[in-house]
């Protein structure tokens, strides 16, 4: 395995040979979906700080040789085809996995902003089981018991057209209100583009964000082949 000579990323060295082996690893690992060239720019930065918050309490967006981040990037993709068990419990590499593939960019953006506003962002829910959508919504959790959570592929590999994100220091307790993070994450995902639940009137849902309007979630579940 080829290994990089200096520090990538945030105030890095930047070597164009170290840039362009780091974009191949986080390409294979589908969090750097741009060109491969070499140039360490905000993409390549925010999608380092993404397959940091895998890991870290604190990504830097800096990967140096020798260095976990390093270490953890070079070992190589976790295997990714057993999608079973509690998907809140995945690792955020496989819950980032899980999104469909123009989602995927858009939350790896929102977090790295996020991050960078000093907030410790993280996906909670990628993907979801029908069973575990009708669970919530016997519990009063949710509304739907399809969700744009469910989506998958016909040959029924996740292809999540949303995605909680939460502070992992307070998920839903009060405090996230408090220190800000449900209105800067409304401020991260709008400038991705991307729907925020929290706008919804009659049932919002602060940590939610999805790629496509409501009105397309019958034809997303037909998609879907559920």
């Amino acid at each position: 395995m080829d290994t990089i000579k200096a520090s990538v990323g945030e105030n890095g060295e930047n070597r164009e040979q170290d840039v362009t082996l780091v974009q191949t690893l986080l390409k294979a690992k589908k969090l750097y979906l741009s060109d491969i060239d070499g140039d360490c720019g905000s993409i390549t930065i925010a999608a380092i700080r993404a397959f940091q918050a895998t890991f870290l309490s604190s990504p830097d967006g800096l990967i140096e040789p020798g260095k976990k981040t390093w270490q953890q990037l070079s070992a190589g993709a976790a295997p990714q085809g057993d999608w079973s068990g509690d998907s809140s419990q995945w690792s955020q590499d496989k819950k980032l996995q899980s999104l469909h593939p123009q989602l995927r960019p858009k939350v790896t953006a929102v977090l790295a902003a996020l991050q960078q506003r000093d907030f410790k962002a993280e996906v909670f829910y990628g993907w979801r089981s029908v069973k575990v959508q009708l669970d919530l919504f016997n519990k009063g959790n949710s509304k739907l018991k399809f969700s744009f959570h469910n989506a998958q592929k016909p040959d029924g590999t996740p292809n999540s057209y949303a995605a909680d994100i939460v502070d992992s220091r307070y998920n839903w307790d009060p405090q996230a209100e408090r220190s800000g993070f449900w209105k800067a994450l409304g401020e991260e995902a709008k400038k991705q583009s991307l729907i925020w639940g929290g706008d919804w009137k009659t049932f919002p849902d602060v940590a939610h964000v999805q790629l496509v309007e409501n009105g397309k979630l019958q034809q997303v579940k037909e998609e879907s082949g559920l």
